[in-house]
């Protein structure tokens, strides 16, 4: 038998599809949106980002408000600090005291309204936990190491593996597109050459 809320769980945006999915969002559905697909964090993490956890000057965002890694022996969550690229640094100082990150409820009603509109199958299996998981994909393609990307997500390896890892089915001009939504994120993930 198939599980089926495990089976939504896995779905993620082609970049195509979630071009055409963000024409269709508000403003504050987009501002949202975007947030969580540059950061990958969960939705609850990325409500919790105010303008003091900007730092543009490297390029990071420190989450204060980050899920218990029980299977990990936290008690008490620890603050992470995750990269951005600087693409999305600039976009966020310049939208974040416009804007209005929504709840979980009427983010994931407009995903899957926008979807619908977009010509999306299936758009009632889409998330904001989905864009979560578009994340992880589009960076796997892109080449980011698996371990660096668990780190910054919040899993272990295997977790990734397991809830996020999907088979590279994207082509050359998916992961352009993907290129021009995360900005040189991908790069930050990659050891810097020794010269």
């Amino acid at each position: 038998m198939v599980n089926k809320r495990k089976e939504v769980k896995k779905r993620f945006f082609f970049p195509g599809d979630f071009e055409k999915m963000l024409d269709h969002l508000n403003k504050n559905q987009r501002y949202s949106t975007m947030i969580m697909i540059n950061t990958g964090r969960r939705i609850e993490e990325c409500r919790g980002i105010k303008k003091r956890n900007l730092d543009s000057e490297r390029n990071n965002i420190v989450i204060e408000h980050v899920k218990v890694r029980a299977k990990l022996g936290e008690r008490f969550p620890e603050p992470r600090i995750i990269a951005v690229s600087s693409k999305f640094m600039n976009w966020l100082k310049n939208n974040i005291d416009s804007h209005r990150f929504l709840s979980t409820n009427a983010l994931n009603i407009g995903l899957k309204e926008a979807s619908k509109k977009a010509g999306i199958d299936k758009p009632d299996q889409f998330s904001s936990h989905n864009i979560r998981k578009t994340f992880a994909s589009w960076m796997l393609a892109l080449g980011v190491d698996g371990f660096k990307l668990a780190q910054h997500l919040g899993h272990t390896p295997k977790e990734l593996a397991d809830d996020y890892a999907t088979n590279d089915v994207f082509s050359h001009k998916d992961k352009m597109i993907m290129r021009s939504i995360l900005g040189n994120l991908p790069q930050r993930f990659f050891p810097e050459r020794m010269y």
